[in-house]
């Protein structure tokens, strides 16, 4: 085929052949990338309207060719700190190369200042008196120890973190790329494994990540205050039913016959002979069907006209 391009001096966009060429990518995924990159910087977008300006691709089409972009290092997502409030936000970014780093951890907070100079370890300038300011209770017997303290014999213990579940493990993933779907459902870290629990539930009834990212994100409110309590209340409310009640129904158990005549007893009746031959009903005759051709039908319209009186105003006619 021919390729032919004309000369633009305004209002184009330059993508690098490697990236409109990139297989990892599906048609949907670099048509969209081309398009987010000719948007002006600033500009906001996400999954709801990029599918209302798209209604051939719809939703879910956009929000699989979002995430194409986000595995390849196309569409990141950066989660920074505003260094005057404190407030974290997070800021999408797109790029018309691959970026390899992804999303940025969220940055440390602020220290607490730096620390008077001295040798570590030091005891405080201000010296304690003893007899007025205890610092330790009186011994006890030899051998003793103080209130609260573990049994002779007995290691320490230490704090440890239970495991989690491999389904709270899938659902706390699951919540943490809500937002890469619908920037309105954002959650961080931890609000992600406080849900984690619930959209277990979700994945142990058969729902498909697909499925329950289009459930939580679909029907928003123009503003979401609450990331965290909207998610919590559609987890709980829109919980579907496990597959297997949704299931069609078992097929019902097959009739069992007649002993005598082989016909099918009623349902419920599991041994014996129908009510035929026992006596207590007539049998069922078969009805003949009907056959009746063209020519019979006809010649019935025929003798049915002959048969009916000329009236005066036929007469004229003829």
């Amino acid at each position: 085929m021919r390729i032919n391009r004309s000369a633009r001096t305004r209002y184009f966009t330059v993508l690098g052949n490697e990236v409109l060429r990139d297989r990892r990518l599906s048609f949907t995924a670099r048509g969209l990338l081309a398009y987010l990159v000719s948007l002006p910087d600033g500009a906001r977008e996400d999954v709801r309207t990029l599918a209302d300006k798209n209604p051939g691709v719809g939703r879910r089409g956009v929000a699989k060719a979002l995430d194409e972009l986000v595995e390849y290092g196309y569409y990141v997502r950066r989660t920074v700190r505003d260094e005057g409030s404190g407030q974290v936000r997070t800021e999408t970014h797109v790029y018309d190369t691959p970026q390899a780093d992804g999303g940025a951890p969220l940055p440390a907070p602020a220290g607490t200042g730096e620390a008077e100079a001295g040798k570590a370890g030091a005891s405080p300038k201000e010296s304690k008196n003893p007899e007025q300011e205890p610092t330790h209770p009186a011994p006890g017997p030899t051998g003793a120890e103080p209130s609260g303290g573990r049994a002779e014999g007995t290691a320490p213990t230490e704090t440890t973190l239970a495991p989690m579940s491999e389904a709270t493990e899938r659902g706390s993933a699951l919540l943490s790329r809500l937002g890469s779907v619908e920037p309105k459902l954002a959650l961080s870290s931890a609000d992600a494994l406080a849900l984690a629990p619930l959209a277990a539930r979700w994945l142990e009834a058969g729902v498909s990540e697909l499925e329950a990212r289009s459930l939580l994100a679909d029907g928003l409110p123009p503003v979401v205050h609450s990331a965290r309590a909207l998610v919590a209340d559609r987890l709980v409310r829109k919980l579907p039913a496990p597959r297997s009640w949704r299931d069609a129904a078992a097929p019902a158990a097959p009739l069992v016959e007649c002993a005598e005549c082989r016909d099918p007893l009623p349902r419920g009746q599991q041994t014996g002979i129908c009510a035929v031959c026992a006596g207590a009903a007539l049998p069922v005759t078969e009805a003949v069907p009907v056959t009746e051709t063209v020519s019979d039908r006809v010649a019935a319209l025929r003798t049915v006209l002959r048969a009916r009186p000329v009236t005066a105003t036929a007469r004229g006619l003829r």
